[in-house]
């Protein structure tokens, strides 16, 4: 029952199409951190297969790709009774008058310019999609943590606060930024261990204290963590 509870939240489905892998990429760590389902395709009809059988809550698509172009096929998504009232945003590289002719023509909702930036993917599906109420929160914790590196235990420490996105890990010795470790951590101590890996995104140290932090430490950007985990996270922070 309380599974179910929980993937009843985890509810929109954002396809995100490019013959560009960093791109993709991209896109994908800044939506993990919003929770919703990434789909994923390389190809104007791959993505207008997927579509078809998905039916997601907005697609993101390059405008120009190796296997077929995005404008060719958005036009047939819109010209398509049972598909035009998804929301297509095109993706663009510069400002070239032809290219945003060419989304114009095939009848998108909106377009954006390549390289991609986590604020304007936000900022864009927000036009399109409505995020829950948790999004972008954090909320404080003081559970224990340990931590590994290629199965081989490198420290065990404190996390003080938590988002969707990650965890704040006190430590007065800080890991290079880019840094991966796994993390063993409970959010009570009678909930379900949580195992996931993590990247260092950023750091704290005594003698240069960022992000309004007032303790050294790190920033650990979740990178791989499982849908009931995340969304445990999720009700942990809306309550917090």
């Amino acid at each position: 029952m309380i599974k179910k509870k929980l993937l009843s939240m985890y509810s929109k489905n954002i396809l995100i199409v490019d013959d560009m892998v960093l791109s993709l990429k991209t896109a994908e760590d800044v939506f993990r951190r919003e929770q919703v389902k990434i789909i994923k395709a390389k190809c104007g009809p791959e993505a207008v297969g997927l579509i078809k059988k998905e039916k997601p809550d907005l697609v993101f698509m390059a405008l120009d790709m190796a296997g077929g172009n995005g404008d060719d096929a958005c036009r047939q998504v819109k010209n398509d009774d049972s598909l035009k009232s998804t929301s297509i945003v095109l993706l663009i590289k510069g400002n070239n008058p032809e290219d945003i002719e060419r989304c114009i023509k095939a009848g998108c909702d909106d377009f954006i310019h390549k390289p991609m930036t986590r604020e304007v993917l936000l900022n864009t599906s927000r036009k399109f999609v409505k995020f829950p109420d948790w999004s972008g929160k954090r909320a404080k914790i003081d559970t224990h943590v340990t931590c590994y590196a290629s199965s081989e235990k490198l420290f065990e420490g404190t996390l003080s606060d938590i988002s969707v996105g990650g965890v704040f890990l006190k430590a007065e010795d800080v890991m290079p930024i880019g840094s991966e470790i796994a993390l063993y951590f409970k959010l009570k101590p009678a909930l379900q261990l949580i195992i996931c890996r993590g990247r260092v995104a950023w750091g704290n140290t005594k003698t240069n204290l960022k992000k309004s932090y007032p303790l050294p430490g790190m920033g650990i950007e979740f990178t791989n963590i499982k849908t009931l985990d995340i969304l445990s996270v999720q009700s942990f922070v809306s309550k917090g």
